[in-house]
């Protein structure tokens, strides 16, 4: 459960005509590199966004992502919906471009990141990718 930010200009898509609502997501990853979230608002209103990460060199990837929601066009037009997305996936997509893509796999490694409550679900798939670099008779390489 987080606090999020409600502007007026985009509480058609979390049925809530509140400043701050509140957003209880659950993560779920599967691999190879896909991630389904879903985000339910106390109005009821839910999404399930799919995510399918592909790596394409060791600092690129392409994101494709879809969304279901169970509200309808009524309550909240897709192009409405597909704006916030947008500008949340932008957000979401500098802090990425501005970040190291040797990014510390194996947590073990203290000391070289520091993480906070957000950064739970990364650091969470982690032990998975390490296991699956290990079944591939691959180890973590660093600079």
């Amino acid at each position: 459960m987080i606090d999020a930010a409600n502007p007026e200009r985009f509480q058609r898509i979390s049925g809530v005509k509140d400043a701050i609502t509140q957003r209880h997501m659950r993560n779920a990853y599967y691999q190879q590199f896909s991630r389904r979230l879903a985000i339910e608002y106390p109005s009821g209103i839910r999404h399930i966004i799919i995510n399918a990460f592909t790596p394409i060199d060791d600092g690129r990837m392409q994101l494709c992502q879809w969304q279901f929601r169970n509200d309808t066009e009524a309550d909240c037009p897709a192009q409405m919906l597909i704006d916030f997305d947008d500008e949340i996936t932008r957000e979401d997509k500098d802090i990425l471009e501005s970040t190291d893509p040797d990014a510390v796999v194996d947590l073990r490694r203290r000391g070289v990141e520091y993480s906070m409550d957000s950064d739970r679900p990364g650091i969470l798939i982690r032990p998975r990718l390490m296991a699956l670099l290990s079944s591939a008779g691959e180890a973590e390489v660093h600079r």
